[in-house]
C-alpha cells in the first residue's frame, strides 16, 4: 500500500459529507420547489435552467485542474476551497424567504443553484481525481474509489433518511444549516492528512491537444453515454418523497421505502472490493443493471398496495443500484490511464470534470423529466385533497408509472451499449498503467494486451 490508514480513512469520510451535500440538492430540490407553490412544469424549468452553465463551467474547470499546480497540490487546494463554498451555497438555496413571489422564488433558487454547481464541481472532479495522485496502484486505486462509493453511498442513506423524516417538522432552512455542519466535519480531515504522491511529469495541453485527446479517448464517450442513460431515467430518489407525501400520505413511509432502496446497495457494496478481485468491474456493474431493469418493471406489476411486497421490490432494487452508486465511479480512472496511453496526454481533471458534469447534468435532467412525466401522467400536486393532502387515483397512478418502469429504460438501452461498445478491462488497464509510469515499454504492454 502506497497510502496510509489514517489517509484511506480520511479519504472515505469525504465521499460521506459530500454525499450529504449532494442528496439533498439532487432528491429534494424539486420537493422543496413543489412544498413552496411553484408548479411541476414550472419547477422542472428552474431545476433544468442551472445545468446550462453547469455544462460549461464543468469543462472549464476541468481544464484550469489541468493546468494550475499550487503549492499545496493539483487537488487538494480545490477541495480546500469548496470546503467553505459548498455549505454556504446550499444554505443560501434553503434559506430561501417565504413571502417571495413565485417568480423572485425561481429566481433565488436558479441563482443558488448556479453558485451550488459551480461550488461542487470545485470539489467533486479533484476528489476523485485526487485517487490517481494518492497511489498509481490500480488495484490499491480501486479499493480504495469501492470504499469511498460505500461510504458515500452511506452518506446518501443517512442524509436521505435524516432529510425525509425532519424536513416537515424542522424545515428546510434549520434541516440545511445542520446538514451543512455535520457534513464539514467529515470533509474535513482529507485536507489535513491527503497526500498527493504521484505525478505524471507532462507539459500541460493546450485546448486543441485536449480536444484530440477527449476525440481519442473512446472508452470514455462510450462509457459516460451508458451512464448518462441510466441516470437520465434513475426516478428512485427524487420521486420516493413526491410519491409518500402525495399518494400514500405518510413521509415515514417514503423514509422506509428510501431505505429499502438504498441499504441493501450499502449491504452489498460491502462485498464490490472482494468481489471485483474475482470479478471484473465492468461485468459486476452489468449485473447490478439488470437487476435494478427487472426489479423496476415486476414493482410495477405487482403494485403498491401491499406493503410487504412494495419494502421487498424496493429492496431488490437497491441491490441493482450498487453499479450506479458505487461501481461507476471506478471506471474514470481506467478512461485515465486508457487516454494517456492512446494519445500520450494525461487529463485527470478534464476527465474527472466530465464524470461531475454528466452526473449532475443527468441527475438534473432526471428530476425535471421526473416532473414533467407526472405532469404528464395526470399528477398535480396542488390538485391534493386538502385534508389528506392526497392527490386522486389518477395522479397516484401517474406517480406510480414514473417511479417505477421508467426507470428501466435507461438501464437497458445502457446495457446494449457498454456491451457493444466498451472493452477495457481491469488486467489491461493495468498493463496501460505500468507503461504510463514507464515500469514497461509500449512494445512490452502490447505484446502482453494481445496475451488478454
Amino acid at each position: 500500500m502506497q497510502t496510509a490508514k489514517r489517509e484511506r480513512v480520511s479519504y472515505y469520510l469525504y465521499f460521506f459529507g459530500q454525499n450529504m451535500f449532494y442528496i439533498i440538492i439532487a432528491s429534494y430540490i424539486s420537493l422543496f420547489l413543489l412544498n413552496h407553490g411553484v408548479n411541476e412544469k414550472l419547477a422542472a424549468s428552474v431545476i433544468i435552467a442551472p445545468q446550462i452553465w453547469d455544462v460549461i463551467n464543468d469543462l472549464i474547470f476541468g481544464r484550469i485542474v489541468d493546468k494550475c499546480h499550487f503549492k499545496g497540490g493539483k487537488f487538494l487546494p480545490w477541495l480546500k476551497i469548496s470546503w467553505l463554498l459548498i455549505p454556504l451555497t446550499t444554505i443560501f438555496i434553503f434559506c430561501m424567504p417565504d413571502n417571495l413571489t413565485i417568480s423572485a422564488k425561481c429566481a433565488w433558487v436558479i441563482i443558488g443553484y448556479c453558485l451550488w454547481s459551480v461550488a461542487y464541481t470545485m470539489c467533486d472532479t479533484p476528489i476523485f481525481a485526487l485517487s490517481t495522485a494518492m497511489t498509481d496502484r490500480v488495484d490499491e486505486r480501486n479499493s480504495i474509489l469501492s470504499i469511498g462509493r460505500v461510504a458515500g453511498t452511506s452518506g446518501l442513506v443517512i442524509a436521505t433518511l435524516l432529510i425525509e423524516s425532519l424536513y416537515i417538522g424542522m424545515g428546510w432552512k434549520l434541516l440545511s444549516i445542520a446538514l451543512s455542519i455535520v457534513s464539514m466535519a467529515l470533509m474535513l480531515p482529507i485536507l489535513l492528512f491527503g497526500k498527493e504522491r504521484t505525478q505524471v511529469r507532462t507539459e500541460s495541453p493546450t485546448i486543441n491537444e485536449m480536444t484530440r485527446a477527449l476525440s481519442g479517448n473512446k472508452y470514455l464517450i462510450v462509457f459516460y453515454v451508458a451512464f448518462f442513460l441510466v441516470g437520465l431515467t434513475n426516478t428512485v430518489q427524487t420521486v420516493i418523497p413526491t410519491f409518500a407525501q402525495y399518494v400514500l400520505g405518510d413521509t415515514e413511509k417514503g423514509t422506509i421505502l428510501l431505505a429499502m432502496s438504498i441499504i441493501p446497495a450499502i449491504i452489498v457494496a460491502a462485498f464490490i472490493p472482494y468481489l471485483s478481485k474475482k470479478i471484473d468491474k465492468f461485468w459486476l456493474y452489468i449485473i447490478c443493471l439488470i437487476v435494478f431493469a427487472a426489479a423496476s418493471v415486476i414493482q410495477f406489476f405487482l403494485g403498491y398496495k401491499n406493503e410487504i411486497v412494495l419494502d421487498i421490490t424496493m429492496a431488490l432494487r437497491g441491490v441493482g443500484l450498487v453499479g450506479y452508486n458505487v461501481l461507476v465511479y471506478m471506471f474514470t480512472p481506467d478512461c485515465v490511464e486508457y487516454g494517456q496511453y492512446v494519445t500520450g496526454v494525461r487529463q485527470e481533471g478534464i476527465t474527472f470534470s466530465i464524470q461531475t458534469c454528466v452526473t449532475k447534468l443527468s441527475a438534473a435532467l432526471m428530476s425535471s423529466i421526473s416532473l414533467l412525466l407526472l405532469s404528464f401522467f395526470g399528477f398535480k400536486a396542488a390538485n391534493a385533497d386538502p385534508a389528506t393532502g392526497i392527490v386522486d387515483e389518477i395522479g397516484a397512478f401517474g406517480c406510480w408509472n414514473v417511479l417505477t418502469w421508467i426507470s428501466a429504460i435507461g438501464p437497458v438501452i445502457a446495457i446494449i451499449v457498454l456491451v457493444v461498445g466498451y472493452k477495457l478491462r481491469d488486467d489491461s488497464v493495468s498493463l496501460m498503467a505500468l507503461c504510463n509510469n514507464g515500469e514497461i515499454t509500449r512494445k512490452e504492454c502490447e505484446d502482453r494486451l494481445k496475451k488478454i
